[in-house]
């Protein structure tokens, strides 16, 4: 690095996002960029612009958000190791967001543009189990929820088309590839673990509100596809409470994608093989 040029660095960063209006700045709101500017700019004596590899709406949480920063030689921050760095800023920041890894990057590092896919978690406790130090992050239902039938919707979502009935973007393109759509079920905890390219706003959370209807009985495996297919958006617009969903993780390297869609082949079943298992359910006495 040529001396006089800025310092740049990406960084994974974990928050709750019980309290925040949404990880993107927004004037007159708590949210997680503004934390972040604000920590910065106390430790480094200059005002430090951050960037994310995704927007998170009110009370949508992260554990692995990616963000991406400069720091110029004039700032205090220029001497510092990134682990120093990472320290520092961290003792600034409120209890509820969290550096938890940071290491230096290119100057044209841009976290959401080179993206190359996103994993998101919606946690469901369901039976009417409670566990208060978990309220925040997961919905809690008295419902029992027909896993079985959640999978085959859930098969039906996977691909690339045009998601519109799900979400909205800002620039009208709303085509996008989900290379997984999972429902695993551990006791009364169910997670629907959604991994793409990139996503519509409220689109995870469209996805849930979904298969919440369908593993209620409400809604049949075979008509979610018609729902997506519709001009209209799905549900009347209804989604998910925020507070069940987390972004996990955002993937960047060729390896690390490909390993997370062989894992996704080799996991989901096909819906032929769901459509068999649900049926052999409903036939067992």
């Amino acid at each position: 690095m040529a001396a006089g040029e800025p310092r740049c660095a990406r960084a994974i960063v974990e928050y709750d996002g019980t309290a925040f209006a949404g990880s993107q700045y927004q004037p007159n709101a708590r949210t997680v960029q503004g934390e972040l500017e604000e920590a910065l700019n106390r430790l480094t004596g200059e005002r430090v612009r951050v960037r994310f590899a995704g927007r998170t709406d009110a009370g949508v949480h992260a554990t692995g958000q990616v963000i991406a920063f400069c720091v110029t030689p004039r700032g205090r921050g220029q001497g510092l190791s990134w682990s120093e760095l990472q320290r520092r800023l961290n003792a600034l920041l409120p209890d509820d967001v969290a550096v938890r890894r940071m290491r230096a990057t290119h100057r044209g590092f841009d976290p959401r543009r080179e993206a190359m896919a996103r994993v998101y978690r919606y946690r469901i406790r369901m039976e009417g189990v409670a566990k208060p130090l978990e309220r925040h992050r997961t919905l809690e239902i008295n419902d029992r929820l027909d896993v079985g039938a959640m999978r085959v919707a859930a098969a039906s979502i996977t691909g690339e088309r045009d998601f519109a009935a799900l979400g909205s973007d800002a620039h009208g393109r709303t085509v996008r590839h989900l290379s997984e759509v999972a429902v695993v079920r551990r006791g009364a905890l169910v997670e629907i673990r959604v991994t793409g390219d990139a996503f519509l706003r409220r689109m995870v959370r469209s996805i849930a509100a979904i298969l919440l209807d369908v593993g209620r009985g409400k809604l049949a495996p075979a008509d979610v596809a018609g729902l997506l297919d519709a001009p209209s958006r799905a549900l009347h617009g209804r989604v998910a409470p925020a507070r069940g969903l987390t972004l996990e993780r955002v993937i960047y390297s060729n390896t690390e994608h490909t390993r997370v869609r062989r894992r996704t082949r080799e996991r989901a079943p096909s819906v032929r093989e769901q459509s068999v298992q649900a049926e052999a359910k409903k036939r067992k006495p």
